[in-house]
């Protein structure tokens, strides 16, 4: 990457990626599992690390959880949409995810945006009345596809030093 400074998209450009952003939070929160999809590349690759800290001297240390690309994706998500395949989504959770911080930055492809956000998801199971959020920032690159937005890379950082269950696969 070069030492220019990103430029910033314009307001309108800011809001369509807004707009994406949003609607793709609440096709993953309604289980819309495969119209989610459809708002991906077919070079998709999504990653999910937690940092980790051991010593109050040492940097934390990001360890991946899901390294997935669109074969991956889809195989994960057939297996929490069938209940006969996961009895950790079943009965389902209920999650919110709430988008906030966005930043959007012009590429260097002319097609390409990159997104920066920050993610707070709430995720509740009938088993675990308490629930459990997580907190998160991403770092999105979207490809325009036609008149449509597709989300091409996701890099997502959880805050989160424990994971409260094994089920992300919802969250994300």
């Amino acid at each position: 990457m070069s030492d220019q400074e990103p430029i910033a998209v314009d307001e309108a450009l800011y809001i369509e990626i807004q707009r994406f952003l949003f609607r793709e939070a609440a096709l993953l929160d309604r289980r819309e599992y495969d119209a989610w999809l459809a708002l991906t590349t077919e070079d998709i690759q999504y990653c999910v690390t937690a940092a980790v800290s051991r010593d109050a001297g040492a940097n934390a240390v990001d360890y991946s959880i899901i390294d997935e690309n669109l074969v991956g994706l889809k195989s994960r998500i057939d297996q929490i949409s069938n209940p006969k395949l996961t009895r950790a989504e079943n009965p389902p959770s209920m999650t919110r995810r709430v988008v906030s911080n966005i930043e959007a930055y012009h590429s260097k492809v002319p097609s390409e945006v990159s997104a920066t956000s920050y993610l707070l998801a709430y995720r509740s199971r009938p088993s675990a009345p308490e629930g459990g959020f997580y907190v998160a920032e991403r770092q999105d690159l979207l490809r325009k596809s036609g008149s449509d937005w597709r989300l091409a890379r996701r890099s997502v950082r959880l805050d989160n030093l424990m994971l409260f269950d094994g089920a992300l696969s919802t969250l994300l």
